[in-house]
């Protein structure tokens, strides 16, 4: 099998949506700051792995986050290693779905070298939802394998949690992940405020493409 065919299989099988793909050092607008630290995470990938670091990306939405993690998946998957990164919604639907192959699922997540998880904290705080986050979380410890997670909870309220519940989660989150801050614009914002100014040009005549 061809090296790219082994890259595509993995981008096929690691990311729950295929934008995700897109996420690369390439495609970056050097907006983000923190992006030579991924490109870091990468280039010293054998000594995090066998290290076991893993990063709480944090900080307000937009701020490029998920698409630093996604520039380390793709990657690291354009290595031949394979990376699932995926969220908790997705996660919990999936166990839902599948009650009876619950651990197979959860240990098939803890069998890939990488494992982010994305927007954590979005999912819904059920007694249940947060029981298996914790599953999923404490089983990827056991594991001893890096885990990255994007959230836009502050520090604050990941060391200082409202429950117990919450606590045992973002304990063990904050003991696997070192936790690293993202600053500055909503460059989401940002990009679509260029965008409807370019539409303006554009339907004013003034811009020949977008």
């Amino acid at each position: 099998r061809s090296h790219l065919e082994t890259v595509e299989r993995l981008k096929r099988q690691g990311f729950t949506d295929k934008t995700m793909q897109d996420w690369t050092f390439a495609n970056d607008n050097g907006s983000c700051p923190q992006m030579k630290n991924a490109a870091g995470y990468v280039a010293r990938w054998e000594r995090i792995k066998d290290g076991n670091y893993g990063l709480l990306l944090w900080g307000k939405v937009g701020t490029g986050k998920s698409y630093f993690a996604g520039c380390i998946a793709n990657a690291l998957m354009e290595q031949e290693v394979p990376v699932c990164m995926t969220n908790f919604a997705t996660i919990l639907n999936d166990l839902a779905a599948s009650f009876a192959g619950r651990n197979e699922y959860i240990s098939r997540l803890c069998s890939f070298p990488l494992l982010i998880i994305d927007d954590f904290g979005m999912e819904r705080g059920t007694e249940y939802g947060l029981e298996q986050v914790y599953n999923v979380i404490d089983s990827r410890y056991r594991s001893r394998k890096p885990l990255i997670v994007t959230t836009n909870l502050t520090l604050e309220e990941l060391q200082h949690p409202e429950d117990t519940a919450h606590a045992r989660i973002y304990d063990r989150l904050l003991e696997m992940c070192s936790p690293l801050c993202f600053t500055g614009e909503n460059l989401r914002k940002a990009a679509a405020q260029r965008k409807m100014e370019r539409l303006k040009r554009l339907l004013a005549g003034k811009e020949i493409c977008l």
